[in-house]
């Protein structure tokens, strides 16, 4: 704090604070406004002139204490970002709009039950909504005195789902608590993101401990994410991962041998598997060649997407002709029930969405700020590119389902919860300062 005692200049910044609402920024225009003072004073006492008539002289050239508290309440407005709000709204929207049209519209060959999943959504929003409220209040900065606490948190959920967890669908990813189910891998990745964020802010990557140290810290999850057999969420935690190391300062050669190791790694883990992995993981590009086996889904896609039309051409859908139509291929059943229109407004929708993540991560002054939104929008950035290209055949499929669009609880609420720390960030953009204990 500035060495400078004076009635003027404590009336002089406390005037300018009390027009200022935002009063988690106080601290901070405080320090800089008696810093600017202080710089002046000593300028002018150097040429001569008394410390009263350099502290008049300095107020003086400060100018009016109201047109700079009017000024810096417009920039430290803590208001939420209802771009955001309003684009992820859209694509919940999306989401539920697609999830009921499936569910009150559809038909199977097999199956006389159709799952209630419209009223599972609800249930989940309405959780998401009471979460997201309660976050309005809350200063982000708060959440890095926990970063530890949280990995830690993180890692034990996750060797919970390798022990207690059944195999569904090939992997481990269910933990159950009573009628209770909880998807690990989808919630685990934005709470490792957000750990992250916190441990690695104002990182020192140049001690070579350090360094290992970090390297460890990435490489256990990504290990026990391998060991449940989700290739997919591996893939999606290791590169939101590298976007926060890179962001904080580890060098470009170390991020470029970090991701040459985990790409080996990730590379082994589809060759040295079961020849059916790799079969399937590359049927993508020729799926003619085994149209009834690993080739069959990518020639379904193929077959609706070319069905289609503008304005979408059906209201009854056979669901066996498409497998987890309102989770994975959300993106295929809308455009096949909707039309190319509807499905191009999403994919636009879903590229401004992420525009807006990147805006706000680059207007972001506070470090730990930046980080969290970086990672976060590189993890949403993530799923939705490999989704979309996967509904258009352009890539394997992994089981990455669309963010906010496709069905899914455990999904929903994490994702609002993860947009809401977002939110956060924005509304305290305008704020250097570490929170102040």
């Amino acid at each position: 704090m500035s060495s400078v005692k004076n009635t003027k200049v404590n009336e002089y910044i406390n005037e300018v604070c009390s027009l200022i609402k935002n009063k988690k920024v106080h601290a901070e225009i405080k320090e800089e406004l008696l810093s600017h003072i202080e710089d002046i004073i000593y300028d002018s006492i150097q040429s001569g002139i008394s410390l009263d008539a350099a502290i008049d002289k300095a107020l003086l050239q400060m100018g009016s204490a109201e047109v700079i508290g009017r000024d810096l309440n417009k920039a430290h407005k803590c208001n939420s970002d209802w771009i955001l709000l309003t684009m992820t709204s859209a694509l919940i929207f999306f989401g539920f709009l697609t999830t009921g049209f499936l569910q009150f519209n559809s038909f199977t060959l097999t199956e006389d039950y159709s799952p209630n999943y419209f009223g599972k959504l609800l249930v989940f929003l309405g959780v998401s909504i009471v979460l997201a409220l309660l976050s309005l209040k809350l200063d982000y900065r708060k959440l890095k005195n926990y970063s530890l606490s949280l990995y830690i948190f993180n890692i034990i959920l996750i060797v919970l789902t390798l022990f207690l967890s059944p195999y569904v669908n090939g992997m481990r990813r269910w933990l159950f608590i009573g009628s209770l189910s909880i998807d690990t891998l989808t919630i685990t990745p934005i709470l490792l993101i957000v750990s992250l964020a916190g441990i690695f802010d104002s990182y020192n990557w140049n001690n070579r401990k350090s360094l290992i140290k970090g390297f460890t810290l990435v490489f256990i999850p990504s290990m026990l994410f391998l060991a449940t057999s989700s290739i997919s969420t591996t893939l999606i935690y290791l590169i939101a991962s590298f976007t926060v190391m890179h962001i904080s300062g580890l060098k470009t050669k170390h991020l470029v041998m970090t991701f040459s190791f985990f790409a080996t790694i990730f590379s082994l883990a589809i060759f040295s598997g079961p020849y059916y992995r790799k079969d399937r993981f590359f049927a993508f590009l020729n799926p003619l060649k085994d149209s009834e086996g690993s080739g069959w889904i990518y020639n379904q896609l193929n077959t609706i997407r070319n069905s289609a039309t503008l304005f979408g051409n059906s209201i009854n859908i056979n669901s066996n002709f498409i497998p987890d139509s309102n989770m994975e291929f959300v993106l295929t059943s809308i455009i096949y029930c909707f039309g190319w229109i509807v499905g191009i407004i999403i994919i636009a929708l879903v590229l401004s969405f992420i525009i807006r993540m990147c805006f706000i991560s680059i207007n972001t002054k506070n470090t730990y700020g930046k980080l969290l939104v970086s990672g976060l929008c590189s993890l949403f950035t993530i799923q939705f590119i490999l989704n979309i290209l996967a509904n258009f055949s352009l890539s394997p499929i992994l089981g990455i389902s669309m963010p906010f669009i496709s069905y899914g609880g455990s999904q929903l609420v994490i994702n609002v919860v993860a947009i809401s720390i977002i939110n956060n960030v924005y509304k305290f953009r305008n704020t250097h300062s570490e929170l102040s204990n």
